[in-house]
């Protein structure tokens, strides 16, 4: 009986000290607190990323439209006679390169925008609506949308990356 007391009664204290079997109050607040700054730093960090990739994903956008655009006209300089594309529902969709080579640009600008909305592009600041437009300029273009115009021999790639008249790139393509 004596030696199963003692057996407790070592169990129970260690180097002076109570085994404890829980956190106290303070503890506790003071992870709280510290997961509440790591939350706020994180959340501020977070939303500049954000920004900077939605700025990114439009001049990507606009890089690869004008690559896209350059690459397909230059198969109807190099004797093509059609250009293979998509219409706004994504089925396949033919672009006569006679059409094109005659200096219609409208027309070209016209079959790029409904090809990229047929891909499936999405505006990086609203995933709601398609990438690519029509606007023919800055101040009218909505931002995270990459739009192409034609006038004459000329079709236009614009881009519009922030909220300024002047967060625009734009490309000028001519049509050969």
């Amino acid at each position: 009986y004596w030696f199963l007391f003692k057996f407790q009664y070592h169990n129970i204290i260690k180097w002076g000290f109570m085994i404890k079997k829980g956190f106290t109050l303070v503890e506790l607040l003071v992870v709280v607190a510290i997961l509440g700054v790591l939350a706020a730093v994180g959340i501020v960090a977070f939303g500049g990323f954000l920004g900077n990739a939605k700025v990114n994903a439009s001049k990507t956008n606009h890089s690869n439209a004008t690559s896209f655009i350059q690459a397909s006209l230059t198969k109807c300089s190099l004797g093509d006679t059609n250009i293979v594309l998509k219409d706004t529902s994504g089925n396949a969709a033919n672009l006569a390169c006679s059409a094109v080579t005659a200096g219609n640009a409208g027309t070209a600008a016209t079959a790029f925008v409904a090809h990229f909305t047929g891909e499936g592009w999405k505006n990086p600041y609203s995933t709601a609506s398609s990438a690519s437009g029509t606007a023919s300029a800055c101040g009218s273009a909505t931002t995270g949308s990459t739009n192409m115009s034609g006038s004459g021999a000329t079709l236009t790639v614009l881009t519009k990356y922030g909220t300024g008249n002047s967060d625009c790139l734009s490309a000028a393509i001519t049509v050969e």
